[in-house]
């Protein structure tokens, strides 16, 4: 009995300590999600306007003028595949993956962000560009535009047919799910006979030259700042879970320690009253 008491009570400190860890990751995963929210928040609207003023200028545009919005005659697809570096953050990498592997074949090319798709594609059958490797998080805008230049000269070389990008869109704090997010050719899905044709300085092409650049940028860190959002959003939720079944755990040995506790002492006062009588 006294062993089971020992047993029990090594058990309630065990998970005790995992309680401490899994309260300070959730407090940290919070203050994160907070501090990426707001910035996704504040560059919506931003977003939105550079939408609107794209649509209405791509609207005037043949697809068949552009070379953004023409698809090329290559054999193979671009994938740039957007997980976290960092885990205990539920099944939000294994929905990437899932997507991932439906999505990607064998003869695309890839480029895989985050340490947790590198390692799990270390040996995936597709060719890896490995450029970009050391992408961290969306704090490395330079990174990101590096990418965006690089996916640009290689679509108009006609290197790719299409580029993709599989990230995590953001629905709210509990609700998020992986996307397969066409970057190139650009599609504008607009009822171009009710739409009335902008006016443009200096011209159609100076503008279409500026915009296409920023819209692509523009779009793209809106897509990274919303999967960053949903990693710190899923691994809140991960901690919030694991500290919830540490309480239940803990209250449970607890109660089983108590328990345990009793019937030693309760064996320990009958084998002194045996004693005693004999």
């Amino acid at each position: 009995m006294p062993q089971e008491v020992a047993r029990i009570k090594k058990r309630i400190k065990s998970v005790s300590g995992s309680y401490k860890i899994t309260s300070a990751m959730k407090l940290v995963s919070t203050v994160k999600l907070k501090k990426w929210k707001n910035k996704m928040l504040a560059n919506k609207e931003y977003a939105l306007r550079i939408d609107e003023i794209a649509k209405m200028v791509f609207s005037s545009v043949e697809e068949s003028n552009n070379p953004y919005f023409t698809k090329k005659t290559a054999d193979k697809n671009l994938y740039i595949v957007l997980s976290s570096s960092l885990g205990l953050c539920g099944a939000y990498n294994s929905n990437i993956f899932r997507l991932a592997d439906a999505k990607i074949k064998e003869k695309d090319d890839a480029i895989i962000l985050g340490n947790k798709a590198i390692s799990h594609y270390q040996n995936g059958t597709f060719n890896h560009i490995e450029t970009f490797k050391d992408y961290s998080n969306v704090s490395d805008t330079k990174m990101i535009n590096a990418i965006i230049d690089y996916i640009k000269k290689e679509y108009l070389k006609g290197t790719y047919q299409e580029v993709h990008l599989i990230y995590t869109s953001y629905k709210n704090s509990l609700v998020f799910h992986p996307v397969d997010y066409q970057i190139l050719p650009l599609k504008m899905e607009i009822d171009k006979k009710d739409a009335y044709p902008p006016i443009m300085e200096p011209n159609q092409e100076a503008l279409i030259e500026v915009l296409i650049p920023l819209y692509l940028k523009n779009s793209v860190y809106a897509k990274f700042l919303e999967s960053e959002v949903c990693e710190q959003a899923s691994r809140s939720n991960a901690m919030e879970n694991a500290t919830k079944n540490a309480e239940d755990l803990l209250e449970s040995l607890q109660i089983e320690f108590n328990k345990a506790r009793q019937a030693a002492i309760t064996q320990e006062i009958t084998e002194i009253v045996g004693a005693s009588q004999n």
